[in-house]
């Protein structure tokens, strides 16, 4: 056969990356990696995704991989939530808001006060957290704004620069279902939820399936780059969606933790959960592909690691990702610990280590003074959250769990990649740190007809890459049960 060529984009809330992947009919090759910087506008006290530079970082990627040969198609993957307005002509009506802008600080709480956290649940089999769409748009509602009046079109960001990139304008399905305004089955948008909170829909555009052709790469934008026509395939839209594509051999039962700027991690399910029980766990369904769905939470992970750099760096005192790991390494725990759904630890600005030192006091328990501290902290809180979920699932949800596999970028962090197998007293497969890259190119080979269905994806990913195995450390389990019981007592995990 001939080889196939594919280039693959991932937006991440820290920065995006971008791959090459070459398919020869057996084995999948991707590299030729290309990172760049995803820096966030604070403007006139908004805060607001710089979504023109995205986009030129993603043409600087394209001209990059297209000089040397022949490439089949390109696709583009983001974080979930953040959407675009347009009108009828086109053209974005508004800077494109960052998911922790204050504009949505009490977004929430008036929401619930029309519809109840239970109804949304039900509604959705999704419960939102302030990132979402569907509290963006309340605040419209909420701050009696007329932009949604204007709107003829909301586009996800992957579909919103798949728009640039072709000028197809589509809903892939599992985007939309990042953002708490689709029906359980994640089969359409829940209409009722719409009139209930006084959201106009005219905006809305049908549901689409991943790993469909969206049309050529504008000839305009080829002309200007000088490069050669290239399919542009609307995939997996959203990251973690992706990632758990690109997982080897993965399915029903397993046990995903995609750990990045944030952790999603959940399971795989053949359908959506809305039970007492999943709702008491903070738990939400979204698409995958096929049909296919996840039972899921997602929380902060390196977002506080980010944040304790940067408060650092204003201290004057730096430290790379090596550095905090070495740190917390030798660092004797102190046995304190955050909750990282804190909606105040999860705001922007401010200095991080104030803010645990303000939690830890609130819930009875000593403050930090030593760097090492504060990050070991960190890491064991991340641990244990990750603990009290998978036990959850097991123990409430009775959900059979086979297999444990953490993935992206996150699992470079080895002292935390130990502390997960540690807490959760059993092994865990770690690496493919770009498993969302993965996903996104597995992804277009579907749509190109290379590969016939989701567990060949699977297949192909365990053919071709290869997974690190951590071993619980022995006479450590008491630790971690007695951990997450302080948090479970404490109110932290929940």
């Amino acid at each position: 056969m001939k080889e196939k060529t594919v280039i693959a984009a991932d937006l991440g809330a820290s920065g995006g990356k971008m791959a090459k992947g070459s398919y020869d009919g057996s084995r999948l090759l991707a590299g030729d990696f290309f990172d760049f910087e995803n820096k966030p506008i604070e403007l006139n006290k908004n805060l607001y995704w710089d979504l023109f530079a995205l986009y030129r970082s993603i043409l600087q990627g394209t001209v990059q991989y297209s000089r040397d040969c022949a490439v089949d198609s390109i696709s583009v993957d983001t974080w979930g939530a953040t959407y675009g307005l347009l009108d009828s002509k086109g053209r974005l009506l508004e800077p494109i808001y960052h998911y922790r802008d204050l504009r949505t600080e009490h977004s929430m709480e008036h929401m619930y006060q029309r519809l109840s956290r239970e109804n949304v649940f039900q509604l959705t089999g999704c419960q939102p957290a302030r990132s979402y769409t569907l509290p963006q748009l309340y605040s419209y509602v909420e701050h009696q704004e007329k932009i949604l009046d204007l709107a003829d079109t909301m586009l996800f960001l992957p579909d919103l620069l798949t728009y640039f990139l072709s000028g197809e304008k589509v809903t892939e399905r599992s985007i939309a279902g990042t953002s708490g305004l689709l029906r359980p089955d994640q089969k359409d948008w829940c209409y009722d939820l719409f009139r209930m909170l006084g959201i106009q829909t005219d905006m809305l555009l049908p549901l689409t399936d991943p790993g469909t052709e969206r049309g050529m790469l504008s000839s305009s934008i080829a002309d200007s780059l000088n490069i050669k026509p290239m399919k542009v395939i609307s995939v997996i839209g959203h990251d973690t969606a992706s990632a758990v594509a690109g997982i080897p051999y993965f399915g029903i039962g397993q046990v995903y933790i995609s750990i990045g700027t944030n952790i999603n991690m959940g399971v795989e399910v053949t359908e959506s959960i809305t039970g007492e029980t999943a709702f008491r766990g903070g738990y939400k369904n979204a698409a995958v592909m096929e049909d296919r769905k996840i039972l899921y939470r997602d929380f902060a992970a390196f977002w506080m690691l980010n944040e304790f750099q940067r408060s650092c760096r204003e201290e004057g005192r730096s430290y790379s990702y090596q550095e905090m790991m070495d740190l917390a390494s030798v660092s004797e725990s102190k046995g304190v610990f955050v909750d990282a759904d804190d909606e105040i630890l999860n705001n922007a600005g401010g200095n991080i280590k104030e803010k645990i030192n303000t939690f830890l006091e609130r819930s009875g328990q000593k403050t930090l003074s030593e760097d090492a501290d504060f990050i070991r902290c960190i890491l064991e809180s991340i641990a244990l959250k990750v603990k009290y979920c998978t036990e959850y699932l097991e123990k409430e949800l009775h959900i059979p769990l086979h297999k444990i596999s953490v993935i992206n970028g996150g699992t470079r962090n080895y002292v935390l990649m130990q502390m997960i197998s540690d807490a959760l007293a059993r092994p865990v497969y770690c690496g493919l740190p770009y498993a969302t890259l993965t996903g996104n190119i597995l992804t277009q080979l579907y749509a190109l007809g290379e590969l016939k269905s989701v567990n060949e994806m699977h297949d192909l990913s365990g053919r071709s890459f290869s997974m690190k195995e951590y071993y619980p450390e022995k006479n450590r389990r008491e630790y971690w049960d007695s951990g997450l019981q302080k948090m479970i007592e404490k109110g932290i995990c929940k």
